[in-house]
């Protein structure tokens, strides 16, 4: 699956902006996190999309194939959901889909412990990493005061769609791809942040999560 795009370029010198991805001419914010530029909304672009019982590599939570103007709310708040094999693809020109290491950069500036860092664990939860990166706001499932989103990276809990169709964990927990190899073919790694901290783990490529893309 071949996706071809180009973005405008835009100055990056500021701690935040804007930027215009000109395949779609979606408004997108950005935020500076020590030496990273990042997204600072999940990844919205849509040149297609899949019914939930259909394997093409984009979906928006609860679509259940009605039609290009039905999608409701979930595509505004919490962008789309992208397999593996797509999110790998999808990031506008400039930007890409973050590896591993990229990730835990980011998890260094949050103050976690380095010792952790390659853990397939959840960590950061005695530095309110996860916090730290949540927007508090009445869509998480479970409320908490440690949302302070102090960097503006401005995480919603978008939840993921399952291998066989199913949606769940809309409200409860952000998932986001890395481009960094997983187990194997079938099995890629991502990152869940919630109120507890940052989590590595590894989901099914075929599984559709959200999409956080970096600056080149």
């Amino acid at each position: 699956m071949l996706l071809l795009w180009s973005c405008d370029d835009e100055p990056f010198d500021a701690d935040s902006g804007t930027f215009v991805d000109s395949r779609d001419n979606h408004e997108y914010q950005w935020v500076k996190i020590g030496e990273q530029i990042w997204m600072a909304e999940n990844l919205a672009y849509i040149p297609y999309v899949c019914a939930p019982d259909s394997q093409c590599g984009i979906w928006v939570y609860g679509y259940e194939g009605e039609g290009s103007g039905s999608y409701g709310s979930n595509l505004s708040i919490y962008g789309c959901l992208y397999d593996w094999e797509t999110a790998m693809e999808v990031c506008p020109e400039g930007w890409h889909l973050p590896s591993d290491e990229e990730w835990m950069e980011l998890e260094r500036f949050l103050g976690i412990d380095e010792d952790l860092l390659r853990e397939n664990v959840p960590r950061g939860e005695d530095v309110n990493a996860g916090g730290k990166l949540g927007v508090g706001s009445s869509v998480w499932s479970e409320q908490s005061e440690n949302y302070t989103n102090e960097t503006g990276f401005s995480v919603l809990p978008g939840g993921m769609r399952m291998s066989d169709g199913r949606y769940r964990s809309l409200g409860d927990v952000a998932l986001f791809w890395t481009s960094s190899d997983g187990r194997n073919d079938n099995w890629k790694m991502h990152r869940i942040v919630d109120s507890q901290g940052v989590g590595r783990f590894y989901f099914y490529s075929v599984v559709g999560v959200s999409v956080r893309c970096i600056k080149n």
